[in-house]
């Protein structure tokens, strides 16, 4: 278990769920929760859940990240707090940026698990549910249903996000065969090598229009799946596995892109925005039945 962070060094510390909880809680000026529920409540609250659905679970890694926003940083390291606890303690430590995911175990197959996706950041909280490769840890969220969060457009309630995840695990089984289902095709679809060049020339133009002057064009893409640098180490993945083999399922190059999706390759706001939106524009691409 850890007893130190050294964010100086790391972008990113891996935590267990206890350390997280000794971590310094962020309280408003009545002593309540900064943002309503602390972090390590959510992820309790949401393993509770799967409990009583009956579910075999596990809380996998967590992962707490700094951003370089002066305003609102991702971590806060409290002097005060480490003249008691000691340098570096994680007691003196405020961690805003939280990201970690539960694994169902029921209906597992030899590559695929489901899992249960969790963003604690100075947005809010945001929680997803899907399948994820068992060998590289990629996670899918293939539906717009499975997505729930606390704040944008579509914000609900705290105890809506959490009404969410019991409608999840309480059709866990019938979410999972139709995962499955939406996979096979993925797989059943042959990407050749210009369908891939068409993808990457797709994303670029999408990055493009996000972020250019032209409020036209950014307002009509919301989300991007992949920013520029994400999409040059795609392609460059993309040639280097073309060296080996000539023949790619679109569930092949889905999952050169999902390896992007993860923490310290992506930013934990934008890790199940981004990924989703891939899926859009896949489903789009490809007809596919979701």
């Amino acid at each position: 278990m850890n007893t130190i962070f050294d964010f100086q060094k790391n972008n990113i510390e891996v935590l267990d769920l206890e350390t997280l909880r000794k971590t310094h809680k962020e309280n408003d000026i009545y002593g309540n929760p900064l943002r309503g529920v602390y972090h390590y409540q959510v992820i309790n609250r949401i393993a509770d859940i799967c409990r009583n659905s009956g579910l075999d679970y596990t809380i996998e890694e967590i992962f707490a990240a700094k951003n370089n926003s002066r305003q609102n940083p991702g971590v806060v390291v409290l002097p005060q707090v480490e003249a008691i606890h000691g340098t570096n303690s994680v007691e003196a430590h405020i961690l805003r940026r939280v990201y970690t995911t539960i694994r169902i175990n029921d209906r597992e197959t030899p590559e695929m698990t489901s899992n249960i996706v969790i963003a604690y950041h100075q947005e809010g909280i945001q929680l997803a549910f899907g399948p994820c490769v068992k060998i590289c840890h990629n996670q899918c969220i293939l539906n717009k249903e499975r997505i729930a969060s606390n704040y944008g457009a579509d914000k609900v309630t705290d105890e809506q996000l959490f009404e969410s995840v019991e409608n999840w695990m309480s059709n866990f089984f019938e979410y999972r065969e139709t995962d499955l289902r939406i996979l096979q095709q993925m797989k059943e679809v042959n990407c050749t090598q210009n369908d891939v060049y068409q993808l990457i020339g797709l994303l670029t133009s999408l990055r493009v229009a996000h972020d250019c002057d032209n409020s036209t064009l950014r307002n009509e893409v919301k989300t991007y799946p992949l920013t520029q640098s994400q999409i040059s180490q795609f392609t460059q993945d993309y040639l280097e596995k073309a060296q080996e083999t000539s023949t790619f399922s679109l569930w092949d190059i889905y999952n050169i892109a999902t390896e992007l999706y993860k923490p310290g390759k992506t930013d934990i706001p934008n890790l199940i925005t981004q990924n989703f939106a891939l899926m859009e524009v896949l489903t789009d691409r490809y007809s596919l039945q979701i």
